[in-house]
């Protein structure tokens, strides 16, 4: 049966995509509002390294100049705000005060606004050194790559877009958490917890799914605790790559192909839930739907599927689930 994780998962996110009026103009977004009631599978704190930084509300804009968020925090680039002022040290101040409030509450994964200099995560504006004009580049903000080097895992807004991407962000989000929170204290641990996350690594990423193979089949009987973390590590990181949706189509027509050459779906209940092979078209909301919906079968019915191998339910969820049958009075 799937792993499955019972607590609110706690999520960092930029507070400006959570109804805080915190931008530099005042404003806010709700970009979690694609979420609807599931939010409640989330605790969240809300950050601002732009406010931690005493940049104030309303505040002059600030850009990044001569490289990504990674450049400025190796001192190869520099933030100024609209007036030309060097603002780059008050920054990496805020963004600092940030991740020791995400520390304190036990934060391991946020959620960042795209293109913000600050937030940025895949995708940010840079200015040349010269102070001409800002183009969109392949990189992070400041505070983005503060997140991304402390190990958490960083989400872009822009995945609640589209079901489909956030439908792939959340299942390799709970295969992270629960990897991390596993001991992997010997070869037998390491090699159990490979058995359930391998499908997810093969479909998202196959060179580094092959070198964590060949790195386990390496190891020694006795493996130093060195040995067994520096594993571990690369199986985390290798979940914080996203999938694409041809790649989600596919997994998800092999997991279901799969359960019914098993016969474990014989007299089960499938909700009215149709899987189309990879090659019928049909919408990213139509293929999350059935993901979701063979995600909820294989819980109902302790079914391992590949795709998602950790789902998040409720407590009384689980609960009810594993209750014994009662006879009416």
């Amino acid at each position: 049966m799937p792993e499955i994780l019972t607590a609110p998962v706690p999520l960092g996110v930029s507070a400006c995509i959570d109804r805080c009026p915190v931008r530099y103009n005042g404003r806010a977004f709700d970009r979690l509002a694609p979420l609807g009631r599931e939010r409640a599978d989330f605790r969240f704190t809300p950050v601002c390294p732009e406010c931690m930084a005493g940049f104030g509300v309303p505040r002059v804009p600030i850009h990044l100049t001569g490289g990504d968020g990674h450049e400025v925090l190796d001192g190869g680039a520099r933030i100024k705000d609209r007036h030309g002022h060097d603002r780059t040290d008050e920054l990496i101040e805020g963004a600092k005060a940030c991740l020791e409030a995400l520390d304190r509450a036990g934060v391991e994964a946020v959620v960042l606004k795209e293109r913000s200099p600050s937030c940025g995560v895949l995708l940010t504006h840079v200015g040349g050194a010269g102070g001409e004009a800002s183009s969109a580049v392949t990189g992070a903000g400041v505070f983005g790559a503060m997140c991304l080097r402390s190990g958490r895992f960083v989400i872009p807004d822009t995945a609640l877009d589209n079901p489909l991407a956030w439908w792939d962000w959340r299942r390799r989000l709970h295969a992270w958490l629960w990897i991390r929170r596993r001991e992997t204290s010997s070869s037998a641990d390491l090699y159990d917890a490979w058995h359930v996350l391998k499908f997810i690594v093969q479909e998202t990423d196959r060179p580094a799914a092959d070198a964590i193979g060949r790195s386990l089949a390496a190891l020694p009987k006795r493996p130093s605790p060195g040995e067994l973390e520096h594993i571990h590590g690369h199986i985390a990181d290798a979940l914080r790559r996203p999938s694409t949706p041809a790649r989600a189509r596919q997994a998800l027509w092999k997991a279901y192909v799969h359960l019914k050459k098993k016969g474990s779906l014989e007299d089960v209940d499938l909700h009215d839930l149709t899987v189309e092979s990879p090659e019928v078209k049909r919408s990213v909301t139509r293929i999350a739907q059935e993901l979701t919906g063979l995600e909820r079968i294989s819980f109902d019915n302790e079914l391992l599927v590949g795709t998602s191998p950790v789902l998040r339910r409720d407590r009384r969820r689980v609960a009810a689930l594993h209750a014994p049958d009662t006879e009416p009075e």
